[in-house]
């Protein structure tokens, strides 16, 4: 059974070795620091350093190392660097 961590801060950045944007928890949060996967779009709509909420879900499965899937629509737009 996965765990739900409710209304999360996110932060967009690039990730070089993957020539894209990505997402990840803020320190200091009692959630692993993993990758989020989330759509495209919700990337893309956020400026690179800005901070976020949402809730995530951790994933663990055989076939894949863990990570967090966004289990929402963004709750709320905290920052922008």
């Amino acid at each position: 059974m996965s765990k739900i961590f409710p209304n999360i801060s996110l932060q967009t950045y690039y990730d070089n070795r993957r020539k894209k944007i990505r997402v990840r928890p803020t320190e200091g949060q009692a959630v692993p620091q993993l990758c989020v996967s989330c759509s495209k779009a919700q990337r893309q709509q956020m400026t690179l350093g800005t901070v976020f909420r949402i809730d995530v879900r951790l994933i663990e499965s055989d076939k894949r190392k863990p990570y967090l899937k966004a289990q929402t629509k963004i709750l709320g737009q905290l920052s922008l660097f």
